[in-house]
């Protein structure tokens, strides 16, 4: 699972980063926007996740655990962040601290539920197949 991390870590300082010098491209204060952001990004970082725990063949009973080993360094890291809001993302007007927390949350959320019914499913299919192989015998 420290793999997971590491690989979470790495991301979470990516999208910072893009937040940090990006940002102001598609995170103004302009609600259709930032509406459309959100219907977006949850979707997207849901599928992420499966394909990530996919490509990666993480064991099913595995697949929540390491989903949340994946965003922990970045919960941990953006509390930091949106505390100091202003000196981390001084290109972001400074009004936009709680809807870009919500985002983080939002996008968290997300990730965790992708591990979560990538878990599902794949134990599903599991026990499907271990049914149709004892069927066939």
């Amino acid at each position: 699972m420290i793999y997971h991390s590491i690989v979470g870590f790495i991301v979470w300082v990516l999208a910072t980063l893009a937040f940090r010098f990006y940002g102001q491209a598609f995170f103004y204060p302009d609600i259709l926007v930032v509406s459309i952001l959100f219907i977006v990004a949850g979707p997207v970082l849901w599928g992420f996740m499966i394909v990530y725990l996919g490509v990666l063949n993480v064991l099913p009973e595995n697949r929540a655990l390491a989903a949340i080993a994946f965003v922990l360094p970045g919960m941990a890291l953006d509390c930091l962040a949106i505390a100091n809001f202003g000196l981390v993302f001084p290109n972001l007007d400074p009004s936009l601290d709680g809807l870009f927390g919500s985002l983080m949350l939002w996008a968290y959320g997300s990730l965790l539920f992708g591990g979560y019914s990538s878990d599902r499913r794949a134990k599903r299919k599991a026990a499907r197949l271990l049914l149709e192989r004892a069927g066939g015998e």
